[in-house]
């Protein structure tokens, strides 16, 4: 990376766990990263505190603490790194930054560097339990001077970071076609592709080694070795076509009318309450929870959509983080899938707000 003579944010897309490494690697300055607060919860945590000192991001909760302490350490002088996304993509391909990310830069009044990686999806699919050994490469896409980024307004910058960032993993990977080798390819796809695209049953696929199938109809395939679905009846060859194929169903199926019923039902999850400061977490109880088109209902405890103010997925989707009046809590459990819970309430969210 070039010497630059001002204090920058580096924005790039975020592939796996370990994309901090690849950017460290790639910049010899010295720079601070934002990370998800809840790796400084893990066994690793103390280490990752120890030597990296990073600014923890509550995924789910509120980033007001975050954001000061980037400001803080830009106005000292440091360089800071983070992944405006906010979490890391299911198909491939790279999520809108969030939208406070260009406010953030107009606050810092500092530069930025918009870094591009390819490759990381096929290593580490966000869904999938092992890792895959293969290509990943990044670069520097834009450098903004910290003139530029005072001429620009938060929504410019925003603009420019979801432009210099977006990328598809699949349409690379259709003309690259490098190979991404482990055991279990197909492992974990059962935590996002929960909708049969052949009988339309949820939650039927069940996956082992390179191989995946529906347990209602029998509809079955593999992964191979490229990260595409292969099989005869199946009707898409790539993760990301499925998955939009299935939110659309989905979101379909969640506005036709029905009864007063849940939903969805899931045994034996765990709800816990955060406390990011302190890196801790407590559990409140573990019982079934029952999903409704307006609210979730665990137990006792009883959430309205509406009233959750932020929200996030974590481990292979099977972990749903969000703040409410209430507090910061997290629900999680062995085959939970928590993309149906946060798809639930953006869709009652969107609709309450008029947008569809």
């Amino acid at each position: 990376a070039p010497e630059l003579d001002f204090p920058y944010m580096v924005m790039a897309n975020h592939t796996t766990e370990s994309d901090m490494i690849m950017l460290m690697r790639a910049f010899r300055k010295h720079m601070y990263f934002v990370c998800g607060e809840h790796l400084l919860r893990s066994r690793f945590g103390p280490l990752i505190g120890r030597f990296f000192d990073p600014i923890p991001a509550p995924r789910g909760g509120s980033m007001q603490a975050t954001v000061k302490e980037i400001l803080r350490r830009l106005a000292g002088g440091n360089n800071v790194m983070m992944f405006p996304e906010g979490t890391r993509s299911f198909t491939g391909v790279t999520g809108k930054s969030v939208p406070s990310a260009g406010k953030l830069l107009k606050k810092a009044r500092c530069g930025l560097v918009t870094y591009r990686m390819h490759g990381g999806y096929f290593i580490a699919p966000r869904w999938a339990y092992h890792f895959r050994k293969g290509h990943a490469e990044g670069e520097i896409v834009n450098i903004y001077t910290p003139e530029q980024i005072s001429r620009m307004s938060a929504a410019e910058i925003s603009d420019a970071i979801n432009s210099d960032l977006a990328e598809n993993a699949y349409d690379r990977q259709e003309k690259k076609v490098y190979p991404y080798r482990a055991k279990g390819l197909a492992e974990g796809l059962e935590n996002v592709l929960i909708i049969c695209p052949k009988c339309g049953a949820y939650d039927s696929l069940l996956s082992e080694g390179d191989g995946f199938r529906c347990k209602s109809c029998g509809l079955g395939g593999k992964m191979d070795e490229y990260g595409f679905l292969r099989g005869e009846e199946l009707p898409f060859s790539r993760v990301d076509r499925y998955m939009e194929w299935l939110t659309e169903r989905f979101d379909s199926d969640m506005k036709k009318p029905g009864s007063d019923d849940p939903v969805f039902t899931e045994e034996n999850i765990r709800l816990y309450e955060i406390f990011p400061a302190e890196h801790k977490t407590r559990d409140i109880s573990l019982d079934t929870l029952r999903l409704y088109k307006e609210r979730m209902k665990i137990g006792e405890r009883e959430f309205k959509y509406h009233d959750i103010s932020a929200m996030s997925l974590l481990y292979f989707g099977k972990s749903f983080l969000f703040t409410c009046p209430d507090g910061y809590f997290g629900l999680t459990g062995d085959n939970y899938h928590a993309w149906k819970t946060e798809r639930l309430c953006r869709l009652y969210k969107n609709e309450a707000a008029g947008h569809g």
